[in-house]
């Protein structure tokens, strides 16, 4: 008896001392997810990152058999959220989901934003190219971009035009600069409170998503004339794009992709990159996303990675095209 016992204990040991060798990575993952996760969201509810972030949660909660929450943390382009989503856990339950503006836009316009897209971040898969429509106020004549553009030169600094992220700041910048039009910047921290301004006539362009103009659309008060895409979108497949309508843009991408905290453990990354893959191949997530002109887009954490650091570079090279002042 006493044998036996002995045995027991030298097997009970060397289990222990096989556990003890386990990488720290695979003990994080064998509890993983044991809390809600958040997806953390640079811009109010409402808008097209919203939509979609809510649409994706609901998704990888159903197959995580966890909540996964939406926290939108607007303001400064971007820059509240990169920072919450840095400082958060490297445990695998914060997703930063990053767009252009926060992860091209701002560093190409701040010395100094208090993060690096490349050190402080781990990429996981991108999510969606954002589909911006110009939108134009019913006060403003013509059917066509051109016809818009000579009505705009015709009238300097008469008009206002909104902006909601870097894609609209860039891209009216630019049509600006190319067609020679003088017009009132008015900035707003997300998509979904222009539509309040637009409606009676505050502001009279705007670069947007499906998502928060489709009201408008319906009841007459604006109307798309380009489509900031290489080519036409399915949502809307009348709409030239801005290249048809004859107007060049330099080469960014209205883009969005998740991220993890820097130092979240590689066994976490993998495993969150599949989940996320997985819910965005859900057919009713597709199609839900393209109705609010959300073009989703998978990609390896690899490729997303090579992606983010291209972007920086075409950001960069667009704001010094649309001459936009480097802060601090």
């Amino acid at each position: 008896m006493n044998e036996i016992l002995s045995q027991r204990r030298r097997a009970l040991m060397l289990g222990a001392g096989a556990l003890a060798t386990l990488p720290s990575a695979a003990y994080a993952q064998a509890g993983w997810p044991s809390k809600p996760l958040r997806i953390i969201v640079p811009f109010p509810a409402g808008g097209g990152a919203d939509v979609g972030a809510r649409n994706l949660a609901q998704h990888l909660s159903t197959s995580l058999g966890k909540p996964v929450v939406v926290e939108n943390r607007a303001g400064g382009d971007g820059v509240i959220a990169a920072l919450e989503a840095k400082k958060a856990d490297p445990d695998g339950h914060s997703i930063y989901f990053a767009t252009a503006s926060s992860f091209s836009y701002v560093p190409a316009t701040r010395r100094n934003p208090g993060y690096d897209p490349i050190a402080d971040f781990i990429p996981l898969t991108h999510f969606v190219t954002f589909t911006f429509f110009l939108m134009v106020h019913e006060s403003i004549p013509g059917k066509t971009l051109a016809d818009v553009l000579a009505h705009l030169k015709a009238n300097p600094g008469k008009y206002s035009y909104a902006s909601a992220n870097s894609t609209g700041i860039l891209g009216m910048a630019q049509l600006m600069v190319s067609a020679g039009v003088d017009m009132t910047h008015v900035p707003y921290k997300g998509e979904a409170s222009v539509p309040v301004d637009m409606i009676p006539g505050r502001v009279q362009l705007f670069w947007a998503t499906p998502a928060v103009t489709g009201q408008l659309m319906k009841d007459g008060k604006c109307r798309p004339v380009a489509v900031l895409l290489p080519t036409r979108s399915p949502s809307m497949p009348e709409v030239p794009t801005i290249a048809e309508a004859g107007q060049p843009l330099v080469d960014i991408s209205p883009w969005g992709g998740m991220f993890a905290p820097a130092k979240t453990p590689k066994d976490i990354v993998e495993r969150l990159t599949k989940e996320l893959r997985a819910a965005m191949a859900k057919p009713d997530l597709m199609e839900t996303m393209n109705r609010f002109g959300l073009i989703m887009r998978s990609s390896s954490a690899e490729e997303l990675g090579q992606f983010t650091k291209a972007q920086l570079d075409a950001f960069a090279k667009a704001v010094r095209i649309a001459k936009i002042p480097i802060e601090g």
